[in-house]
């Protein structure tokens, strides 16, 4: 009898954690990038090309040259969550404005994960962003992860940028970089407006910002010029609907650099 009552015990205990796995999981999307799949992905701009080769997303980014001043041009490529909403934005002066998420809550939660990610003569990385119509009107505002910096910035595609303190908001410091064009990894752990950023296992952002509660607007995003042609590429994107625990090496790591 008792050796009836331990099996219909573990039945219900592997029952039960199954239920469980499949939940935690089940609001995750993985993208390797066989092909470029586009009811998941869109293209703002329009001075990259985005192709798929061989299990890797490429990008390649070059700005006209108009009177032969040097121009920067920022682009996303947004991901769309199939499960959410996206607003509809009409033109302004012929240039598109990023829709945005309106799931409610929205992105309130997540961890990304993407792997071997790098840029040559471009800068490239992950965009988070969410409009503050009282401060920027129209103009997202975005926290940008790239390969070797991260700071803050308000653009629209086509529409010229604002950075730093000019967007009258953000608390990541410009001036920190790396020497790092390409990674193995990069993750990003979101919960709430509480952000950690990690670069191949390094801990480079630990911040909060109250009022970025959710994330509206996210994909990535690639930094072009208009004297040379700019190359990006990753191997794989994946989001989760939850943040991923704090490791214990990370742990460790932390707590020799309060020492």
């Amino acid at each position: 009898m008792k050796h009836i009552i331990f099996i219909l015990i573990g039945m219900a205990i592997f029952f039960m954690f199954g239920i469980f796995y499949s939940s935690v999981f089940a609001q995750s999307y993985q993208d390797d990038f066989d092909v470029l799949k586009e009811k998941n992905w869109e293209h703002w701009g329009k001075y990259t090309i985005w192709r798929t080769e061989n299990g890797i997303l490429n990008g390649v980014i070059q700005a006209p040259n108009f009177f032969g001043d040097e121009r920067s041009e920022i682009e996303l490529l947004q991901f769309k969550d199939v499960s959410g909403l996206y607003e509809d934005f009409n033109t302004f002066n012929g240039q598109e404005v990023i829709q945005r998420q309106v799931r409610n809550p929205g992105y309130e939660t997540f961890t990304i994960i993407v792997q071997n990610i790098g840029q040559k003569q471009t800068d490239f990385g992950i965009a988070f962003g969410r409009r503050f119509p009282e401060l920027l009107g129209d103009w997202p505002f975005f926290y940008l992860f790239l390969t070797h910096t991260s700071y803050s910035v308000s653009f629209n595609v086509g529409r010229g940028v604002a950075f730093g303190k000019s967007s009258g908001r953000g608390p990541l410091n410009p001036d920190t970089r790396w020497q790092t064009k390409e990674l193995e990894s990069m993750e990003i752990r979101f919960n709430k407006g509480h952000i950690q950023w990690y670069a191949d296992g390094e801990k480079r952002a630990d911040f909060e910002d109250p009022e970025f509660s959710s994330v509206e607007i996210l994909g990535f995003v690639i930094i072009g010029d208009s004297i040379r042609i700019g190359h990006a590429w990753v191997d794989s994107f994946k989001i989760l609907d939850q943040v991923l625990p704090v490791s214990p090496q990370a742990k460790l790591a932390t707590s020799w650099g309060q020492l």
